[in-house]
């Protein structure tokens, strides 16, 4: 008796020994857009730009374009860091926001707390009739 296979699975790469995991590493090396000059990190093998967005205003994080920068050669860019040359990084570190960016706290979040709640006004007293 022949078992079925689940949808999605195609049998001959069931049991890749190729699959990621946790413990991968990447050649990567960041470089800064010469279009916004926001630093993007690039895998080692990559040769253009990534797209990548453009915020026009703090105040209106809705308000995302895509930057004119994508699609330009690495070349063109410059180096965030002192060396061009790439460096291993954990294939978490690459899926993990910067330390100082947390998404709970961003103006765009729904996040609870001083600020995100409509102040009381106290009502204004009438001046006395005369």
């Amino acid at each position: 008796m022949v078992e079925p296979e689940p949808e999605g699975v195609e049998p001959e790469f069931a049991d890749d020994a190729d699959e990621l995991d946790a413990y991968d590493t990447f050649e990567m090396y960041r470089v800064i857009c010469p279009d916004c000059a926001q630093p993007i990190a690039l895998l080692a093998d990559e040769e253009i730009l990534p797209e990548h967005a453009l915020c026009a205003s703090p105040w209106n994080p809705f308000g995302l374009t895509v930057c004119a920068g994508t699609g330009r050669t690495a070349a063109e860019a410059r180096p965030a860091d002192e060396s061009f040359a790439p460096q291993e990084q954990d294939t978490a570190l690459l899926l993990t926001l910067p330390q100082g960016l947390d998404w709970r706290t961003q103006p765009f979040s729904h996040v609870g707390g001083q600020g995100s709640r409509p102040i009381r006004v106290p009502a204004m007293r009438r001046p006395a009739a005369a």
